[in-house]
């Protein structure tokens, strides 16, 4: 991918406010670095400490309403957010009659509440100057993936969030768009060989994330496709669902 266009300033002359989710690491600190290098305000949320230098840390659990609107208070200092990146994340392989009801409901805490919690937190500082939203969904928001049923359903629901949200800020020149990668090279990635079901069927887990074709995706290639959607190139694409999955779907 060719590097995205410039950021422009906000309509006040200033730097963007930009927040991403999940900046400690993979896919969130990549963007979080690209944002900053264009001159962008950037706030990284993490759960855990470690944003790139030159973004400024807050704590967030994106699974708790409490600590999502104070984060999201934190970052809207500047009186608006120009940008909101949901990138957090995680993952959960197993046997359907296998998943206990504690992983399923922190995974969909996670990937698909966490990005409404954190919309809904920061939507009236995006109406404030017509920003704009970019959630990381997955290949499994789209291609049905075995023994990860929670994810997947998961991240279908996120794919559809953005749609649907997509068409009901449109009137508002809010926009909102999706990636959906496939197999990135990020921490989450290298330890799922060592959680995936060792009694696979053969017959369907090439359906599986990981069985992709190609090399894994780096995280400053799917960075790159967020920061070109958040960006004014961009400005007629919303509801968007920008696929990163090797031409399986």
């Amino acid at each position: 991918m060719t590097s995205a266009p410039a950021a422009s300033p906000s309509s006040s002359g200033e730097p963007r406010v930009v927040v991403v989710t999940g900046a400690a690491s993979g896919i969130g600190r990549a963007t979080a670095e690209l944002f900053r290098d264009q001159g962008a305000t950037v706030f990284g949320l993490d759960v855990q400490p470690g944003a790139p230098d030159g973004v400024t840390y807050v704590e967030c659990n994106v699974a708790s309403r409490e600590s999502v609107d104070a984060a999201i208070a934190e970052c809207a200092q500047h009186g608006r957010i120009d940008v909101l990146a949901n990138v957090a994340g995680v993952v959960q392989f197993g046997h359907f009659d296998q998943i206990t009801d504690a992983e399923w409901d922190r995974v969909h805490a996670i990937d698909l509440k966490g990005p409404f919690m954190t919309i809904q937190a920061a939507l009236p500082h995006l109406r404030a100057c017509g920003g704009n939203i970019v959630n990381v969904s997955s290949v499994a928001g789209r291609i049905p993936q075995p023994y990860a049923v929670a994810y997947a359903a998961a991240k279908g629901g996120l794919t559809q969030l953005t749609k649907s949200l997509a068409l009901e800020l449109s009137p508002e020149g809010i926009r909102v768009n999706a990636v959906c990668p496939g197999t990135v090279d990020t921490p989450i990635v290298s330890h799922v060989a060592g959680i995936m079901p060792s009694d696979m069927d053969p017959r369907v887990a090439d359906r599986l994330i990981m069985m992709l074709p190609g090399p894994a995706i780096s995280p400053a290639e799917i960075g790159e496709s967020i920061v070109y959607l958040a960006s004014p190139a961009a400005r007629m694409i919303t509801g968007a669902v920008l696929a990163f999955d090797g031409g399986m779907g």
